[in-house]
Protein backbone atom coordinates (compact mmCIF):
# COMPACT_ATOMS: atom_id res chain seq x y z
CA UNK A 1 0.00 0.00 0.00
CA UNK A 2 1.17 3.54 -0.70
CA UNK A 3 2.76 5.31 2.23
CA UNK A 4 3.62 2.12 4.09
CA UNK A 5 6.80 0.11 4.31
CA UNK A 6 7.11 -3.64 4.65
CA UNK A 7 9.82 -4.75 7.09
CA UNK A 8 12.26 -7.29 5.70
CA UNK A 9 13.91 -9.71 8.15
CA UNK A 10 17.67 -9.98 8.45
CA UNK A 11 17.79 -13.41 6.83
CA UNK A 12 15.88 -12.15 3.81
CA UNK A 13 18.29 -9.23 3.48
CA UNK A 14 21.22 -11.64 3.50
CA UNK A 15 19.64 -13.99 0.99
CA UNK A 16 18.29 -11.39 -1.43
CA UNK A 17 21.69 -10.65 -3.12
CA UNK A 18 22.26 -14.40 -3.55
CA UNK A 19 19.00 -15.11 -5.36
CA UNK A 20 20.26 -14.23 -8.87
CA UNK A 21 23.14 -16.65 -8.28
CA UNK A 22 21.14 -19.27 -6.40
CA UNK A 23 22.25 -22.05 -8.76
CA UNK A 24 25.93 -21.35 -8.08
CA UNK A 25 25.33 -20.92 -4.35
CA UNK A 26 23.69 -24.33 -4.09
CA UNK A 27 26.43 -25.92 -6.20
CA UNK A 28 29.04 -24.54 -3.81
CA UNK A 29 27.06 -25.55 -0.71
CA UNK A 30 26.86 -29.14 -1.97
CA UNK A 31 30.31 -29.57 -3.50
CA UNK A 32 32.70 -27.73 -1.17
CA UNK A 33 32.04 -29.58 2.11
CA UNK A 34 32.07 -32.93 0.32
CA UNK A 35 35.35 -32.19 -1.41
CA UNK A 36 36.83 -31.20 1.94
CA UNK A 37 35.60 -34.47 3.46
CA UNK A 38 37.05 -36.43 0.52
CA UNK A 39 40.49 -34.87 1.05
CA UNK A 40 40.23 -35.23 4.83
CA UNK A 41 39.71 -38.98 4.32
CA UNK A 42 42.71 -39.08 2.02
CA UNK A 43 40.58 -40.35 -0.82
CA UNK A 44 39.66 -43.48 1.17
CA UNK A 45 36.21 -44.77 2.00
CA UNK A 46 35.27 -44.01 5.61
CA UNK A 47 35.23 -46.49 8.48
CA UNK A 48 33.52 -48.44 9.94
CA UNK A 49 32.88 -50.36 6.76
CA UNK A 50 29.21 -51.25 7.43
CA UNK A 51 27.50 -52.53 4.26
CA UNK A 52 29.87 -50.91 1.79
CA UNK A 53 31.51 -54.20 0.80
CA UNK A 54 28.20 -55.64 -0.39
CA UNK A 55 27.45 -52.75 -2.73
CA UNK A 56 31.00 -52.60 -4.06
CA UNK A 57 31.00 -56.36 -4.58
CA UNK A 58 27.67 -56.48 -6.44
CA UNK A 59 28.69 -53.48 -8.56
CA UNK A 60 31.91 -55.33 -9.43
CA UNK A 61 29.92 -58.43 -10.36
CA UNK A 62 27.79 -56.37 -12.74
CA UNK A 63 30.86 -54.73 -14.34
CA UNK A 64 32.51 -58.12 -14.83
CA UNK A 65 29.47 -59.45 -16.65
CA UNK A 66 28.19 -61.70 -13.84
CA UNK A 67 25.03 -59.67 -13.34
CA UNK A 68 23.41 -58.84 -10.03
CA UNK A 69 24.79 -61.74 -7.98
CA UNK A 70 27.27 -62.76 -5.29
CA UNK A 71 30.49 -64.64 -5.97
CA UNK A 72 31.47 -67.89 -4.25
CA UNK A 73 34.53 -66.07 -2.84
CA UNK A 74 32.30 -63.71 -0.86
CA UNK A 75 30.21 -66.62 0.41
CA UNK A 76 33.37 -68.35 1.63
CA UNK A 77 34.65 -65.17 3.29
CA UNK A 78 31.35 -64.66 5.15
CA UNK A 79 31.47 -68.29 6.25
CA UNK A 80 35.01 -68.06 7.63
CA UNK A 81 34.45 -64.81 9.53
CA UNK A 82 31.79 -66.16 11.90
CA UNK A 83 32.33 -68.51 14.81
CA UNK A 84 30.20 -71.54 15.51
CA UNK A 85 28.61 -69.98 18.63
CA UNK A 86 27.51 -66.76 16.88
CA UNK A 87 23.85 -66.30 15.92
CA UNK A 88 25.15 -65.28 12.50
CA UNK A 89 26.22 -68.86 11.87
CA UNK A 90 22.61 -69.58 10.92
CA UNK A 91 22.78 -67.45 7.79
CA UNK A 92 26.50 -67.75 7.03
CA UNK A 93 27.10 -71.43 7.79
CA UNK A 94 26.69 -72.57 4.19
CA UNK A 95 29.32 -70.92 2.00
CA UNK A 96 27.31 -71.71 -1.12
CA UNK A 97 24.54 -69.32 0.02
CA UNK A 98 24.64 -65.62 0.91
CA UNK A 99 22.58 -64.75 4.00
CA UNK A 100 21.44 -68.37 3.97
CA UNK A 101 19.07 -67.36 1.17
CA UNK A 102 20.76 -66.58 -2.13
CA UNK A 103 22.82 -69.21 -3.96
CA UNK A 104 26.21 -67.80 -4.97
CA UNK A 105 27.16 -67.33 -8.62
CA UNK A 106 23.50 -67.09 -9.66
CA UNK A 107 21.11 -64.13 -10.17
CA UNK A 108 19.62 -62.91 -6.92
CA UNK A 109 16.88 -60.63 -5.63
CA UNK A 110 18.21 -60.63 -2.08
CA UNK A 111 18.63 -56.83 -1.94
CA UNK A 112 17.66 -53.74 -3.92
CA UNK A 113 19.53 -53.48 -7.23
CA UNK A 114 19.42 -49.73 -7.88
CA UNK A 115 22.52 -48.44 -6.12
CA UNK A 116 24.66 -51.37 -7.23
CA UNK A 117 23.66 -50.85 -10.87
CA UNK A 118 24.44 -47.12 -10.71
CA UNK A 119 27.73 -47.76 -8.93
CA UNK A 120 28.62 -50.30 -11.62
CA UNK A 121 27.97 -47.61 -14.24
CA UNK A 122 30.33 -45.22 -12.46
CA UNK A 123 32.92 -47.99 -12.06
CA UNK A 124 32.71 -48.51 -15.82
CA UNK A 125 33.28 -44.80 -16.43
CA UNK A 126 35.91 -43.98 -13.81
CA UNK A 127 37.18 -47.31 -12.52
CA UNK A 128 36.55 -49.14 -9.23
CA UNK A 129 37.93 -46.30 -7.12
CA UNK A 130 36.60 -44.23 -4.23
CA UNK A 131 36.23 -41.28 -6.58
CA UNK A 132 33.45 -43.18 -8.36
CA UNK A 133 31.57 -43.52 -5.09
CA UNK A 134 32.13 -39.84 -4.33
CA UNK A 135 30.94 -38.78 -7.81
CA UNK A 136 27.76 -40.88 -7.67
CA UNK A 137 26.84 -39.64 -4.22
CA UNK A 138 27.67 -36.06 -5.21
CA UNK A 139 25.22 -36.34 -8.09
CA UNK A 140 22.49 -37.52 -5.72
CA UNK A 141 23.31 -34.72 -3.27
CA UNK A 142 22.97 -32.12 -6.02
CA UNK A 143 19.64 -33.59 -7.10
CA UNK A 144 18.38 -33.57 -3.52
CA UNK A 145 19.46 -29.97 -2.88
CA UNK A 146 17.77 -28.61 -6.00
CA UNK A 147 14.66 -30.65 -5.27
CA UNK A 148 14.46 -29.13 -1.78
CA UNK A 149 14.84 -25.66 -3.25
CA UNK A 150 12.02 -26.18 -5.75
CA UNK A 151 9.78 -27.91 -3.20
CA UNK A 152 10.00 -24.94 -0.84
CA UNK A 153 10.24 -22.16 -3.43
CA UNK A 154 7.05 -23.20 -5.20
CA UNK A 155 5.08 -22.75 -1.98
CA UNK A 156 6.96 -20.37 0.30
CA UNK A 157 9.02 -18.22 -2.04
CA UNK A 158 12.57 -17.90 -3.34
CA UNK A 159 14.28 -16.87 -0.10
CA UNK A 160 12.87 -19.79 1.85
CA UNK A 161 13.72 -22.15 -1.00
CA UNK A 162 17.35 -21.05 -1.13
CA UNK A 163 17.68 -21.19 2.66
CA UNK A 164 16.24 -24.71 2.81
CA UNK A 165 18.55 -25.91 0.02
CA UNK A 166 21.62 -24.49 1.76
CA UNK A 167 20.68 -26.07 5.10
CA UNK A 168 20.06 -29.43 3.40
CA UNK A 169 23.36 -29.21 1.52
CA UNK A 170 25.57 -28.49 4.52
CA UNK A 171 23.74 -30.62 7.12
CA UNK A 172 26.69 -32.55 8.65
CA UNK A 173 25.18 -36.09 8.64
CA UNK A 174 24.23 -35.68 4.97
CA UNK A 175 27.79 -34.60 4.17
CA UNK A 176 29.23 -37.44 6.27
CA UNK A 177 27.30 -40.21 4.53
CA UNK A 178 28.10 -38.86 1.07
CA UNK A 179 31.51 -40.56 1.37
CA UNK A 180 30.01 -44.02 1.97
CA UNK A 181 29.49 -46.63 -0.74
CA UNK A 182 25.98 -47.20 0.56
CA UNK A 183 22.47 -46.05 -0.26
CA UNK A 184 22.18 -43.35 2.43
CA UNK A 185 22.84 -40.30 0.23
CA UNK A 186 20.60 -41.68 -2.51
CA UNK A 187 17.89 -42.20 0.12
CA UNK A 188 18.18 -38.61 1.40
CA UNK A 189 17.98 -37.26 -2.14
CA UNK A 190 15.28 -39.49 -3.63
CA UNK A 191 12.95 -38.79 -0.71
CA UNK A 192 13.12 -35.09 -1.52
CA UNK A 193 12.90 -35.56 -5.30
CA UNK A 194 9.82 -37.80 -5.06
CA UNK A 195 8.21 -35.51 -2.47
CA UNK A 196 8.82 -32.41 -4.59
CA UNK A 197 7.14 -34.04 -7.59
CA UNK A 198 4.27 -35.37 -5.49
CA UNK A 199 3.52 -31.96 -3.97
CA UNK A 200 3.49 -30.49 -7.47
CA UNK A 201 0.98 -33.16 -8.49
CA UNK A 202 -1.08 -32.31 -5.42
CA UNK A 203 -1.38 -28.75 -6.69
CA UNK A 204 -2.67 -30.01 -10.05
CA UNK A 205 0.56 -29.35 -11.94
CA UNK A 206 0.55 -32.67 -13.77
CA UNK A 207 3.57 -34.33 -12.13
CA UNK A 208 1.80 -37.49 -10.97
CA UNK A 209 3.52 -39.83 -13.45
CA UNK A 210 6.97 -38.37 -12.70
CA UNK A 211 6.29 -38.66 -8.98
CA UNK A 212 5.47 -42.34 -9.47
CA UNK A 213 8.61 -42.94 -11.53
CA UNK A 214 10.75 -41.16 -8.93
CA UNK A 215 9.23 -43.23 -6.14
CA UNK A 216 9.80 -46.39 -8.18
CA UNK A 217 13.47 -45.51 -8.71
CA UNK A 218 13.65 -44.72 -5.00
CA UNK A 219 12.22 -48.17 -4.25
CA UNK A 220 14.87 -49.83 -6.42
CA UNK A 221 17.46 -48.15 -4.19
CA UNK A 222 15.72 -48.50 -0.81
CA UNK A 223 12.67 -50.74 -0.41
CA UNK A 224 11.42 -48.38 2.33
CA UNK A 225 9.90 -46.35 -0.50
CA UNK A 226 7.14 -48.95 -0.91
CA UNK A 227 5.50 -47.57 2.25
CA UNK A 228 5.40 -44.15 0.60
CA UNK A 229 3.11 -45.27 -2.22
CA UNK A 230 -0.16 -45.61 -0.20
CA UNK A 231 0.83 -42.48 1.72
CA UNK A 232 1.27 -40.56 -1.53
CA UNK A 233 -2.00 -41.87 -2.92
CA UNK A 234 -3.79 -40.81 0.28
CA UNK A 235 -2.31 -37.32 -0.03
CA UNK A 236 -3.46 -36.98 -3.63
CA UNK A 237 -6.93 -38.22 -2.65
CA UNK A 238 -7.01 -35.58 0.09
CA UNK A 239 -6.15 -32.96 -2.56
CA UNK A 240 -8.81 -34.49 -4.88
CA UNK A 241 -6.27 -35.13 -7.62
CA UNK A 242 -7.85 -38.32 -8.94
CA UNK A 243 -6.03 -38.45 -12.27
CA UNK A 244 -2.72 -37.86 -10.51
CA UNK A 245 -3.41 -40.91 -8.33
CA UNK A 246 -3.69 -43.10 -11.44
CA UNK A 247 -0.62 -41.55 -13.05
CA UNK A 248 1.37 -41.99 -9.83
CA UNK A 249 0.52 -45.70 -9.72
CA UNK A 250 1.34 -46.09 -13.41
CA UNK A 251 4.67 -44.32 -13.01
CA UNK A 252 5.67 -46.52 -10.10
CA UNK A 253 4.80 -49.68 -12.03
CA UNK A 254 6.74 -48.50 -15.09
CA UNK A 255 9.84 -47.87 -12.95
CA UNK A 256 9.79 -51.21 -11.11
CA UNK A 257 8.60 -53.42 -13.97
CA UNK A 258 12.10 -54.11 -15.42
CA UNK A 259 13.17 -55.43 -12.02
CA UNK A 260 10.10 -57.65 -11.77
CA UNK A 261 10.48 -58.96 -15.33
CA UNK A 262 14.15 -59.72 -14.68
CA UNK A 263 13.21 -61.66 -11.53
CA UNK A 264 10.49 -63.54 -13.41
CA UNK A 265 13.03 -64.62 -16.00
CA UNK A 266 15.89 -65.34 -13.56
CA UNK A 267 14.04 -66.65 -10.49
CA UNK A 268 10.76 -67.87 -11.93
CA UNK A 269 8.55 -65.29 -10.19
CA UNK A 270 7.99 -61.51 -10.65
CA UNK A 271 9.48 -60.71 -7.23
CA UNK A 272 9.06 -57.11 -6.07
CA UNK A 273 10.39 -56.96 -2.51
CA UNK A 274 14.01 -58.00 -1.80
CA UNK A 275 14.07 -61.53 -0.40
CA UNK A 276 16.40 -60.50 2.43
CA UNK A 277 13.42 -58.74 4.01
CA UNK A 278 12.47 -62.06 5.61
CA UNK A 279 15.89 -62.32 7.24
CA UNK A 280 15.64 -58.75 8.53
CA UNK A 281 12.20 -59.51 9.97
CA UNK A 282 13.59 -62.58 11.74
CA UNK A 283 16.77 -60.90 13.01
CA UNK A 284 15.31 -57.62 14.21
CA UNK A 285 12.90 -59.32 16.64
CA UNK A 286 15.20 -62.09 17.84
CA UNK A 287 16.50 -61.34 21.38
CA UNK A 288 19.68 -63.31 20.76
CA UNK A 289 20.53 -61.23 17.69
CA UNK A 290 19.39 -57.98 19.31
CA UNK A 291 21.82 -58.62 22.17
CA UNK A 292 24.67 -58.36 19.66
CA UNK A 293 23.58 -54.76 19.10
CA UNK A 294 23.34 -54.00 22.82
CA UNK A 295 19.54 -54.36 22.99
CA UNK A 296 18.55 -56.60 25.90
CA UNK A 297 14.96 -57.69 26.44
CA UNK A 298 13.97 -57.30 30.15
CA UNK A 299 13.28 -60.46 32.12
CA UNK A 300 9.69 -59.40 32.76
CA UNK A 301 8.91 -59.43 29.02
CA UNK A 302 7.86 -62.98 28.08
CA UNK A 303 9.21 -64.46 24.86
CA UNK A 304 6.74 -67.00 23.49
CA UNK A 305 7.14 -69.76 20.91
CA UNK A 306 10.92 -69.93 21.13
CA UNK A 307 10.91 -72.72 18.56
CA UNK A 308 10.13 -70.09 15.93
CA UNK A 309 13.46 -68.43 16.70
CA UNK A 310 15.28 -71.50 15.50
CA UNK A 311 16.56 -70.73 12.03
CA UNK A 312 14.53 -72.95 9.69
CA UNK A 313 16.40 -75.97 8.40
CA UNK A 314 17.00 -75.07 4.79
CA UNK A 315 18.80 -78.25 3.71
CA UNK A 316 15.60 -79.54 2.16
CA UNK A 317 14.52 -76.11 0.83
CA UNK A 318 16.19 -75.34 -2.48
CA UNK A 319 16.31 -71.90 -3.96
CA UNK A 320 16.16 -68.32 -2.77
CA UNK A 321 12.42 -67.73 -2.94
CA UNK A 322 11.45 -70.89 -1.05
CA UNK A 323 14.01 -70.19 1.68
CA UNK A 324 12.84 -66.61 2.02
CA UNK A 325 9.21 -67.69 2.33
CA UNK A 326 10.04 -70.28 5.01
CA UNK A 327 12.02 -67.77 7.06
CA UNK A 328 9.37 -65.08 6.60
CA UNK A 329 6.63 -67.41 7.80
CA UNK A 330 8.57 -68.23 10.98
CA UNK A 331 9.25 -64.53 11.60
CA UNK A 332 5.61 -63.50 11.14
CA UNK A 333 4.28 -66.27 13.38
CA UNK A 334 6.80 -65.30 16.04
CA UNK A 335 5.73 -61.64 15.86
CA UNK A 336 2.03 -62.50 16.24
CA UNK A 337 2.88 -64.73 19.21
CA UNK A 338 4.67 -61.91 21.07
CA UNK A 339 2.52 -58.76 21.12
CA UNK A 340 3.99 -57.52 24.41
CA UNK A 341 7.54 -57.93 23.15
CA UNK A 342 6.64 -56.12 19.92
CA UNK A 343 5.18 -53.17 21.86
CA UNK A 344 8.36 -52.97 23.96
CA UNK A 345 10.59 -53.18 20.91
CA UNK A 346 8.49 -50.62 19.04
CA UNK A 347 8.73 -48.14 21.90
CA UNK A 348 12.49 -48.58 22.18
CA UNK A 349 12.94 -48.28 18.43
CA UNK A 350 10.95 -45.05 18.43
CA UNK A 351 13.26 -43.67 21.12
CA UNK A 352 16.31 -44.89 19.21
CA UNK A 353 14.90 -43.26 16.08
CA UNK A 354 15.05 -39.89 17.83
CA UNK A 355 18.47 -40.44 19.42
CA UNK A 356 21.51 -38.25 18.62
CA UNK A 357 23.38 -41.19 17.08
CA UNK A 358 26.07 -42.60 19.37
CA UNK A 359 26.14 -46.14 18.02
CA UNK A 360 25.82 -44.93 14.45
CA UNK A 361 28.17 -41.97 14.30
CA UNK A 362 30.47 -42.57 17.29
CA UNK A 363 30.95 -40.45 20.42
CA UNK A 364 31.84 -37.27 18.57
CA UNK A 365 28.96 -37.90 16.22
CA UNK A 366 26.59 -38.31 19.15
CA UNK A 367 27.67 -34.96 20.62
CA UNK A 368 27.22 -33.31 17.24
CA UNK A 369 23.95 -35.17 16.83
CA UNK A 370 22.44 -33.37 19.81
CA UNK A 371 21.60 -30.67 17.28
CA UNK A 372 18.60 -32.83 16.35
CA UNK A 373 16.65 -31.58 19.38
CA UNK A 374 16.84 -27.83 18.65
CA UNK A 375 16.41 -28.73 14.98
CA UNK A 376 13.14 -30.53 15.74
CA UNK A 377 11.99 -27.69 18.02
CA UNK A 378 12.64 -24.85 15.58
CA UNK A 379 11.61 -26.97 12.62
CA UNK A 380 8.21 -27.74 14.15
CA UNK A 381 7.74 -24.05 14.98
CA UNK A 382 8.52 -23.12 11.39
CA UNK A 383 6.09 -25.70 10.00
CA UNK A 384 3.45 -24.63 12.53
CA UNK A 385 3.51 -21.14 11.01
CA UNK A 386 2.42 -22.74 7.72
CA UNK A 387 0.03 -25.29 9.19
CA UNK A 388 -2.75 -24.06 6.89
CA UNK A 389 -0.78 -25.22 3.84
CA UNK A 390 -1.26 -28.83 2.67
CA UNK A 391 2.46 -29.08 1.89
CA UNK A 392 3.36 -28.42 5.54
CA UNK A 393 0.87 -31.07 6.65
CA UNK A 394 2.45 -33.51 4.18
CA UNK A 395 5.98 -32.86 5.49
CA UNK A 396 5.03 -33.42 9.11
CA UNK A 397 3.02 -36.54 8.20
CA UNK A 398 6.07 -37.82 6.29
CA UNK A 399 8.12 -37.68 9.48
CA UNK A 400 5.40 -39.51 11.42
CA UNK A 401 5.24 -42.20 8.73
CA UNK A 402 9.00 -42.83 8.95
CA UNK A 403 8.82 -42.93 12.74
CA UNK A 404 6.03 -45.53 12.70
CA UNK A 405 7.59 -47.68 9.97
CA UNK A 406 10.95 -47.88 11.69
CA UNK A 407 9.48 -48.31 15.16
CA UNK A 408 7.85 -51.46 13.78
CA UNK A 409 10.92 -52.61 11.88
CA UNK A 410 14.27 -51.28 13.08
CA UNK A 411 14.94 -47.83 14.47
CA UNK A 412 18.12 -45.84 14.70
CA UNK A 413 19.51 -42.56 13.52
CA UNK A 414 20.40 -43.80 10.04
CA UNK A 415 16.71 -44.39 9.39
CA UNK A 416 15.66 -41.01 10.80
CA UNK A 417 18.18 -38.94 8.87
CA UNK A 418 16.18 -38.80 5.61
CA UNK A 419 13.30 -37.04 7.36
CA UNK A 420 15.59 -34.62 9.17
CA UNK A 421 14.99 -32.73 5.94
CA UNK A 422 11.47 -32.00 7.20
CA UNK A 423 12.86 -29.99 10.11
CA UNK A 424 15.60 -28.36 8.01
CA UNK A 425 12.79 -27.05 5.80
CA UNK A 426 10.89 -25.97 8.90
CA UNK A 427 13.92 -24.01 10.14
CA UNK A 428 14.14 -22.28 6.76
CA UNK A 429 10.46 -21.34 6.96
CA UNK A 430 10.90 -20.04 10.50
CA UNK A 431 13.95 -17.90 9.76
CA UNK A 432 12.75 -16.39 6.47
CA UNK A 433 10.03 -13.75 6.64
CA UNK A 434 6.95 -13.58 4.50
CA UNK A 435 4.00 -15.83 3.78
CA UNK A 436 5.40 -16.97 0.45
CA UNK A 437 3.20 -17.61 -2.54
CA UNK A 438 -0.55 -17.38 -2.33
Amino acid sequence: MTGTTVPVCTVNRLLAPLLPRAFLVILAAVILPRILLFFYLGGELPQPGRDQALYIHTAGQIVSGEGFSFSSDLGLMKNLRNTSDSPQQHWTGDESYMFGLAPVDTPTAVMEPGYSVLLALFFSLFGAVSGSVFSLNLLFALGGAFAVRKLVMDVWGAQSGLMAAILWSIYPPFVYYSAYAMTETAHFAMLMISSMLLLSAGRGEGKGFLAGVATGVFFLIRATALFLVPFQIAYLAWRKQWKAMLFLSAGFLVAVSPWMVRNWISLGEPVLMPTKGSLNLWMRNNPEVLALEGIFVPDNIPVNDLSLLEYPSTDSIPGELARSRALGASARNYIFSNPRLMVWLGWNRAIDFLAPGGSTLGTRGMIAGLVIYPLILFGVLGLWRSRHRPEAVFLFALFVLYLLVHALAHGGVRYRLPVDAVFLIGVALGTCCGEGKK
